[in-house]
C-alpha cells in the first residue's frame, strides 16, 4: 500500500493554494513554470552573443528583489562585471556607459548608479568567480552548503573544471561534463534549491538553414537533457541578419524563449523584448501579469 503521508502530501498540493516557487519577473514563462519544484535543475542554452549571461542576471535580480538567497558562480565573468550589469538592469544605463565611467555620465545617472549600489548591497547574493577560485563539482558543493541559498546559478557549463580528482587530469571532458549534471541534481535534492545552468549549443545550429535550437543541440553533455527538469533556449532572429537591413530591422529588439523540455508541464515560446543597450530582456507590452 502507497503510504498515508505521501497521499496527504499530493491531496494537500492538490487542494491548497500555494505560491509559485519560482517568479521570474517575465509573466508568460512564470505561467508555464508555475508547477515547478524548489529541487529542479533548469537549463538555459544559447549560441554565443544571445544573452544567457544576461537572461540569467535577469531571473536573478527579480529573485534577490523578491529577497530570495542567491548563489552565483560566474565561470566567463569577472565580480565586478556581474555587479556591473546589475546596475545597468536596475537602472536602464548602458552597459558601455557604466563600464567607460565617470566622464560618459550625466548627473542623474551617476545618482541612479549610486542608488543601485545601495540596493545591491541589501541583496542576499554570493558571488563566485575564477579570479580567486577553481570552480569545480568541489566547490560548488561546499559553497551550497555553506551558504544554504534559496537559488544556484552557474554560468556557464563548458567551463566547468572536470578532472579526476586524484590526479587533476581531465581524463575524458564529455563524461566529466555528463558526471557533473548528475552531481549537482542530487545537490538540488539534498539541499532543497534551483539550480540554473547556462549551456553552450553546439555550431550544428549555424549549418541548419533554421537556427531555432533543438534539445540535441546542447553542446559535449547529453545528460544535460536528461538530467535537466526544465530546458529553455535563447533565439533572437536579429542576430543571423546583422548584414541585411531589412531583415535585421523586421527583427530588431524580437527575442523567443522556447521552453524546450518542462517536466512539470507545457512547452512553448514566450516572447521577449531584447535591449542590445542594456543587455536587458522585459516583457512585451502586450503581457499581462497571472
Amino acid at each position: 500500500m502507497i503510504d498515508y503521508e505521501i497521499l496527504e502530501k499530493v491531496k494537500s498540493r492538490i487542494f491548497e493554494k500555494h505560491e509559485s516557487v519560482l517568479k521570474t519577473g517575465f509573466y508568460d514563462l512564470d505561467y508555464i513554470l508555475k508547477g515547478i519544484e524548489k529541487s529542479s535543475i533548469i537549463t538555459v542554452g544559447a549560441r554565443p552573443s544571445m544573452g544567457k549571461t544576461s537572461f540569467l542576471n535577469s531571473i536573478m535580480l527579480n529573485l534577490l528583489e523578491q529577497k530570495k538567497k542567491c548563489l552565483y558562480f560566474s565561470l566567463e565573468q569577472s565580480t565586478s562585471q556581474i555587479i556591473e550589469r546589475l546596475i545597468s538592469l536596475l537602472t536602464d544605463i548602458e552597459c558601455q556607459k557604466i563600464v567607460n565611467g565617470t566622464d560618459t555620465l550625466n548627473e542623474q545617472e551617476k545618482n541612479e548608479i549610486i542608488n543601485a549600489f545601495l540596493k545591491i548591497a541589501q541583496f542576499d547574493l554570493t558571488i563566485v568567480d575564477t579570479d580567486d577560485e577553481v570552480i569545480n563539482i568541489e566547490k560548488i558543493k561546499e559553497k551550497i552548503e555553506e551558504i544554504k541559498p534559496d537559488y544556484v546559478f552557474i554560468d556557464y557549463l563548458q567551463l566547468i573544471k572536470v578532472a579526476d580528482s586524484e590526479t587533476d587530469f581531465v581524463f575524458d571532458f564529455v563524461k566529466g561534463l555528463n558526471d557533473f549534471m548528475y552531481e549537482i541534481k542530487k545537490l538540488a535534492k539534498k539541499n532543497n534549491c534551483m539550480i540554473f545552468i547556462t549551456s553552450q549549443l553546439s555550431r550544428a545550429v549555424e549549418r541548419r538553414e533554421s537556427k531555432i535550437p533543438r534539445l540535441q543541440d546542447i553542446r559535449n553533455c547529453s545528460a544535460a537533457e536528461d538530467i535537466s527538469d526544465v530546458i529553455l533556449f535563447i533565439h533572437r532572429e536579429e542576430y543571423y541578419h546583422l548584414c541585411d537591413e531589412e531583415d535585421y530591422l523586421i527583427n530588431k529588439g524580437k527575442a523567443n524563449i522556447i521552453v524546450a523540455k518542462n517536466k512539470y508541464g507545457e512547452i512553448g515560446v514566450i516572447d521577449l523584448i531584447f535591449n542590445n543597450r542594456t543587455t536587458k530582456f522585459s516583457n512585451p507590452v502586450s503581457s499581462c501579469e497571472f
